[in-house]
């Protein structure tokens, strides 16, 4: 009953906000690619729709967990992704308490 107390307990010290897939995806993207970053052509291996990725990295950025920057590649100009210290934070804290809650559970 304590582990299941504390993975409650655990639980309100998360941004639910961050609590959909594809903004899980998108944050561990960013997290496993590190200071490289992703362009919105990068996030199609998640098999997201443009408007889902459009607007899970608007919310992301909105949150201050991801920030954006234009790069030139082969002479054309892409946003580039990057996850913040505050979204690598966040999304470290989120798998931590999914395990302890898949522990419990």
């Amino acid at each position: 009953m304590t582990d299941f107390l504390e993975v409650v307990e655990g639980s309100h010290t998360l941004n639910p906000k961050i609590f959909s897939l594809a903004r899980l995806e998108l944050l561990g993207v960013l997290v496993a690619l590190g200071g490289d970053g992703a362009t919105f052509t990068d996030f199609k291996v998640l098999d997201l729709s443009d408007g889902a990725l459009h607007s899970n990295l608007k919310a992301l950025k909105e949150m201050g967990y991801v920030n954006e920057d234009k790069v030139e590649l082969n002479k054309k100009e892409l946003t580039r992704y990057k996850v913040t210290r505050s979204g690598a934070e966040e999304f470290f804290r989120a798998k931590e308490w999914l395990k302890k809650f898949v522990e419990v559970f």
